[in-house]
């Protein structure tokens, strides 16, 4: 552009005042609003299950403060103390009919009456009756851990392996989704210095309890971290078709596995080897089947004769009878579960740890599990194919984040939209399929 060029902006010039009534930056949440407190009846099934209860005088009773933080979660507030920016959301206020919501000060003192392990899991039974509305028929269950650095002193966080924060104390949950609708099943609050596979029998019998009536575990995918022969009778007597689970380079498997030729497979980017046999380790009781498959890329060029010079090698224990390549597939799928832990931290601060009391932080857990099936659950009911597939960063972005002004009119509410928001079409049929659930 010419230095000379003249500019033709003319920026105008604003007073300013603080004096729109009933303005809210969240116009687009009145839909998740209707399908947690319409659709879901969300505060019947927290007042159904909770195994506490505050006074029968509280201005705000738990099950309907546990809704409000629920909500706060699936908007974007991250932390506690986020709940002040919308304590007097005129939007907000007017779904609940109250003066303004409850303040992050009554919601620390909530979470504090979590005080015995049974509180804390009727808060599973809670996401049960979600995941009634999002777990399909046949199930696959993806199970891995995960690090929750903290910077204080809280409960039985301890130092322990942590990839990102070295020598700093953490928790370590034990995480369950479901493959295909990516739903959290359930969650385990450690503390940080337990290995992967500590306490997995009790929480996978507690994650078996919490599936739905409707919903069979067909097959359960997990890492190296679970390993041993505990571990896999579990998943042997529990699952009706089968598990796979990969597995560490021990010795003893590796000079077994070499008695063994490699069969290639044709990939258009990767050249791909794998063989299969029986093998049992000291500590089995039993012979299990080992899948192995090694690949590299079409350019590189391994030195022949060396078993795995050059390759990328993996092993899994299976009970499945599939062919090789077909269960190296199935158990590559399971790496979606990363994203759903990322989701679950980056856009529900599942690792924003807010008292130092262990019972409290595992409630937290659970209601911001809550809160991302929550959105999940609308998403698969009433989202177009444009909304479903969007993160809840993004969602909030594009959906929820639509400046809106409620008036009153002909003796009714209205909720005055922006008139250039760039989805109204989109929004209006999720609106019509919203009201078919009523």
């Amino acid at each position: 552009m010419n230095k000379n060029t003249i500019s033709t902006m003319k920026p105008a010039s604003f007073s300013e005042k603080f004096n729109l009534r009933n303005a809210t930056s969240i116009g687009g949440a009145n839909l998740l609003a209707d399908y947690a407190l319409d659709v879901l009846k969300l505060p019947e099934i927290f007042r159904d299950h909770l195994s506490l209860q505050k006074a029968p005088n509280a201005i705000y009773p738990l099950a309907d403060s546990l809704t409000a933080y629920t909500l706060a979660s699936a908007i974007g507030m991250e932390r506690v103390f986020h709940l002040k920016s919308l304590e007097n959301d005129p939007l907000l206020r007017a779904k609940t009919g109250w003066d303004k919501l409850p303040d992050a000060t009554t919601f620390y003192v909530d979470i504090h009456r979590f005080t015995r392990e049974t509180d804390v899991n009727s808060l599973r039974t809670v996401n049960k009756e979600i995941l009634q509305r999002i777990l399909p028929e046949k199930c696959i269950l993806d199970i891995d851990a995960t690090v929750e650095t903290v910077y204080g002193n809280q409960e039985y966080a301890a130092v322990g392996y942590n990839p990102t924060k070295h020598g700093r104390k953490s928790y370590h949950p034990l995480m369950f989704f479901e493959g295909k609708s990516q739903a959290m099943v359930n969650a385990v609050l450690r503390g940080g210095s337990v290995s992967s596979s500590d306490e997995f029998t009790e929480a996978f019998q507690q994650t078996l309890a919490i599936l739905p009536e409707q919903s069979r575990l067909d097959y359960v995918r997990v890492d190296a971290g679970f390993a041993g022969e505990e571990i896999y009778a579990q998943l042997e007597a529990n699952t009706r078709k089968g598990y796979v689970a990969k597995i560490k380079r021990f010795s003893d498997l590796w000079h077994h596995a070499a008695c063994f030729p490699w069969r290639r497979v044709e990939y258009t980017d990767l050249i791909v080897e794998v063989k299969s046999f029986l093998h049992q380790a000291k500590s089995w009781s039993r012979p299990r089947r080992i899948v192995m498959v090694r690949y590299h890329s079409q350019e590189a060029s391994p030195i022949q004769g060396q078993l795995f010079q050059d390759w990328h090698t993996a092993a899994m224990v299976t009970n499945l009878d599939w062919a090789e390549e077909d269960i190296w597939r199935f158990y590559n799928q399971r790496c979606a579960q990363e994203n759903y832990i990322k989701e679950m931290k980056r856009g529900f601060g599942m690792d924003r740890i807010p008292t130092q009391d262990f019972l409290a932080n595992y409630a937290v857990l659970l209601l911001k599990g809550i809160a991302y099936n929550l959105v999940l659950s609308m998403k698969s009911e009433i989202a177009t194919y444009r909304f479903s597939r969007m993160t809840a960063i993004r969602l909030r972005r594009e959906l929820f984040q639509i400046p809106a002004v409620i008036v009153y009119h002909a003796r009714r509410l209205i909720l005055r939209l922006m008139e250039t928001y760039r989805y109204q079409t989109d929004y209006l049929i999720m609106r019509q399929r919203l009201e078919a659930l009523k």
